[in-house]
């Protein structure tokens, strides 16, 4: 049996998502305090039923994911479970900061949103760019 080999850069790329995405779910496991009060952008995502430990769990399957494709050529899934995750977040933190902005709060949850929300918008037109030159080749 031959061992699994890394799809490249590619590969070694999501193996960087895998440990982002662990990273983030390990940080929403419930390991210590919570605190008192939550961005209004997480408040909006980790509500019951999605609890925050939930989407802790969510964010470390999409880490296995990412790590699993990693060797595969067909990696799509593993950057779909990437976006996917950082879109949802990005989206909640935007909506946050636009009904702070509406309310009158002050909020920088816009910078927020835009950590998540600019990487994805780059992943989702690298991956259609490349899978446009795959066919085309």
């Amino acid at each position: 049996m031959r061992s699994p080999r890394l799809n490249g850069a590619r590969g070694a790329a999501l193996l960087v998502a895998g440990a982002y995405c662990a990273a983030r779910g390990v940080a929403y496991l419930p390991l210590g305090t919570r605190p008192d009060a939550l961005p209004r952008g997480l408040e909006l995502i980790a509500n019951p039923p999605v609890t925050l430990e939930a989407w802790a769990v969510l964010w470390l399957i999409a880490g296995v994911v990412c790590v699993v494709m990693a060797f595969r050529r067909q990696d799509a899934v593993g950057w779909g479970a990437l976006t996917f995750m950082m879109t949802a977040w990005g989206a909640a933190y935007l909506y946050g900061w636009i009904e702070a902005l509406v309310l009158g709060i002050e909020s920088r949850e816009w910078l927020t949103a835009t950590t998540y929300l600019g990487p994805a918008a780059m992943i989702g037109i690298l991956s259609i760019w490349h899978t446009r030159r795959s066919r085309a080749a």
